[in-house]
């Protein structure tokens, strides 16, 4: 059995995953965002309630030389830039690690077993804290310069925002439309995942949204109460929702057009939300009616098959394939 771990901004997922691709047990953990020490004490606690793990497989937020292990630089785990990932987790658990971006390791789940199955050429968008990203080339990952081939958080997708706010991570994850509903519903920025980011960015951008005199709401403000919010027919958090779909067909419509993928997939925590695949082939059709494409620039666009758990599916493949024989 495999023991697969997907370190996110909010939380670590983890499940113990066979050959074939099931998953047999999973749970969650939160994020050790803080400090090299705490990744690898949660590492070491996963790795104990898991006692038949024979192997070890890191899905990892940033530009990962998944060759090496090391995470070269990006994403939320500031604290682990330089480091070999795979021998640090080595060192606490014993067993042979493999090491891979998250967005790639969404992409070779849906190349594996899901929804690229038989694709040579793909796109996999993980609408998570950010959005990861894989392309598919020939059936293999395309890592690109640098390793930082689908960064797709830096996605620009407003070209009226030339900034942070015009970015994807902003615009079509659950980190700015998070932000975004905090602002428009006077909610805590210091109550939601990532709030030292939050109020980060608040300090340079908070100006440009409303203003309240009463003391901001102490409550949760993610990816669910949004959905929950829009089927209530809540009209600031509807806004929110409008402008994601209209991000997100902008971002795919142009990937389409750039990278021309056999099918574009859609995972990661917000592809949950009820309709939004419906909601975003709408939004699709507009830009498509508009500018009068054909079909040969139309994205087949489709949900993942394992949403939210693709990552964990994606870092046990990678681990097959780098230890065929263990």
């Amino acid at each position: 059995m495999i023991l697969a771990m997907d370190f996110g901004g909010s939380s670590v997922k983890y499940a113990l995953v066979d050959r074939d691709g099931e998953i047999r047990s999973s749970g969650r953990a939160a994020a050790p965002l803080e400090s090299e020490e705490k990744f690898l004490g949660t590492v070491e606690r996963i790795y104990r309630r898991c006692p038949d793990a024979e192997g070890l497989a890191i899905s990892i937020p940033g530009y990962v030389d998944a060759d090496t292990g090391v995470l070269i630089g990006s994403g939320a785990y500031s604290c682990l830039y330089g480091r070999n990932i795979a021998e640090l987790a080595r060192s606490r658990t014993g067993l042979d690690t493999a090491v891979e971006n998250d967005g790639h390791c969404g992409a070779l789940a849906e190349l594996w077993l899901g929804s690229l199955a038989g694709c040579e050429d793909g796109v996999v968008l993980i609408l998570g804290s950010g959005v990861a990203g894989g392309i598919i080339k020939s059936g293999r990952i395309h890592a690109g310069k640098n390793l930082a081939a689908g960064e797709f958080s830096n996605y620009l997708v407003n070209p009226n925002e030339a900034n942070f706010l015009g970015e994807a991570v902003m615009n079509c994850a659950a980190f700015g439309l998070t932000y975004k509903l905090c602002k428009a519903k006077n909610i805590d920025l210091a109550c939601q995942d990532l709030a030292g980011n939050m109020l980060a960015i608040d300090k340079i951008y908070g100006a440009r949204f409303p203003s309240f005199s009463e003391p901001p709401r102490r409550i949760r403000a993610d990816g669910r109460r949004l959905a929950q919010w829009v089927k209530e027919g809540d009209a600031a958090a509807k806004k929110i929702y409008d402008e994601f779909l209209a991000s997100l067909a902008f971002m795919i419509v142009n990937i389409q057009v750039t990278y021309a993928p056999e099918r574009v997939v859609i995972g990661g925590g917000l592809s949950r939300i009820e309709n939004m695949l419906d909601d975003l082939r709408e939004e699709l059709d507009t830009y498509y009616n508009g500018t009068g494409f054909g079909s040969e620039l139309r994205a087949n666009v489709m949900l993942s098959r394992y949403l939210d758990e693709c990552n964990l599916l994606g870092a046990a493949w990678n681990y097959i394939s780098r230890f065929p024989g263990k």
